[in-house]
């Protein structure tokens, strides 16, 4: 398997730390601006509400999954192991937790990028994600982290860390359940076993962590509540996925399981045909970005706030092959009619018309899936038919008719080194 150099090897670079570092800073002021904004307004984050009482509601042997509408106007969805893993932004003074969960939310998904795209390729990838992840922020929801994890699970893997990379998977999962679709890529090394084995003890071991605080008979039940719940929220339609879309557009529900597997059989089938080409970061890069756009788009819960998760997938996706104007295009469609159109720069009516009716947001998010399918299954042909490909992680790649910006002299990017 290869590796890439560490951290520490990076960060010596001029390059890295201009670029990358501020960018994570910035992540991490907007971070700061939003929780100011919401712990000096009237209204409270009612997110952050019902991931704080959950901690308490665990705690007290109370349901997890009931409704508390003197404390927030919403259910928590999310399993026992969630509620527990809040503890220490529930036990801080509100101001201070909320502050702290926003950090920590932008600080993963900022650092994930840099860590699997070093230079100006991190940026450009975050910069395509900064509007979502703005949202999520606001939101203070927990999809920035979610999305971060996963590419962390995979940023771990590249450095042969299958421990780390098992409990960025589990950790994940214990949020929401398909995050632990990224253990997937563990599969595909050869330290699978590994990978399995560490999932499996992460997994026991997460399921069983609320016993620290409650009894044994208690969390079973509170884990059929969650059954109950989650039940209750398959049936909802006209959601931003995939399925969301056609319900619209033939104003009824269809069946969901069709659709998700649908979507299951190409990023599989993507994977099985790429096993043999690991190795290659654009191919690992590639099959990542597909997970985090599969993880929203066949996703029947997936609303505005979740396309953080997404967005991650489309910037990794723009930075890690050599650019072509078809996909800039496209790119920039999905940047400006889902992210921007969707935000308060457009008129509320215009957001309502076109976010609010059609759920446009998820359908650009479609086309561009599909879209790197197709770039990922050329580029799976063109190489085994033996047309020369990069063997290093590039900066931002080139487009086919010109440099993306003027060459500027600056240290060779770290080689991978093949054991």
């Amino acid at each position: 398997m290869a590796t890439v150099s560490s951290t520490d090897d990076l960060a010596h670079l001029p390059w890295w730390r201009s670029s990358a570092s501020r960018m994570v800073t910035l992540y991490l002021v907007i971070a700061t601006v939003i929780s100011a904004q919401q712990t000096l307004g009237k209204a409270r984050s009612n997110n952050f509400a019902i991931f704080r009482a959950s901690f308490w509601h665990l705690v007290h042997d109370q349901d997890l999954y009931a409704w508390y509408r003197a404390e927030h106007w919403d259910l928590f969805k999310y399993s026992p192991t969630c509620a527990l893993l809040f503890a220490p932004f529930a036990v801080l003074p509100y101001d201070v937790g909320l502050l702290c969960w926003n950090l920590l939310n932008a600080a993963v998904l900022s650092g994930s990028v840099v860590l699997l795209l070093s230079g100006r390729a991190g940026v450009a990838a975050l910069l395509i994600v900064l509007l979502e992840a703005f949202g999520a922020l606001q939101n203070t929801q927990s999809n920035a982290l979610i999305a971060g994890l996963i590419i962390l699970s995979v940023v771990a893997i590249e450095r042969d860390r299958t421990g780390a990379g098992a409990a960025a998977v589990i950790t994940s999962g214990a949020i929401k359940l398909f995050p632990l679709s990224a253990g997937l890529f563990g599969l595909m090394t050869p330290m699978r076993w590994r990978h399995v084995a560490w999932c499996t003890v992460l997994g026991v071991v997460f399921v069983a962590l609320p016993l620290l605080v409650t009894s044994p008979d208690t969390l079973l039940q509170q884990y059929r509540s969650w059954g109950a719940i989650s039940r209750q929220d398959s049936a909802k339609v006209g959601m931003a996925w995939l399925g969301g879309v056609i319900e619209l557009a033939f104003g009824r529900a269809i069946p969901h399981a069709p659709v998700q597997l649908f979507g299951i059989f190409v990023v599989v089938g993507g994977a099985w045909l790429a096993r043999d080409r690991w190795t290659d970061p654009i191919v690992r890069h590639l099959l990542l970005a597909s997970l985090l756009i599969f993880s929203v788009i066949f996703n029947h819960m997936a609303e505005s706030p979740t396309f953080v998760i997404a967005y991650a997938g489309v910037g990794i996706w723009w930075a890690a092959i050599p650019r072509e104007r078809w996909r800039d295009v496209v790119v920039l469609a999905i940047v400006l009619l889902g992210s921007v159109g969707g935000s308060d720069l457009v008129p509320r009516d215009v957001r309502l018309q076109w976010h609010g009716r059609i759920q446009l947001k998820a359908i650009v998010t479609i086309v561009g899936w599909f879209a790197l399918q197709a770039d990922l299954w050329r580029y799976l042909r063109t190489s085994r038919a033996g047309a020369p490909r990069p063997s290093v992680p590039r900066d931002i790649a080139p487009r086919e008719n010109g440099p993306l910006l003027p060459a500027i002299p600056t240290p060779a990017a770290p080689a991978l080194r093949a054991r």
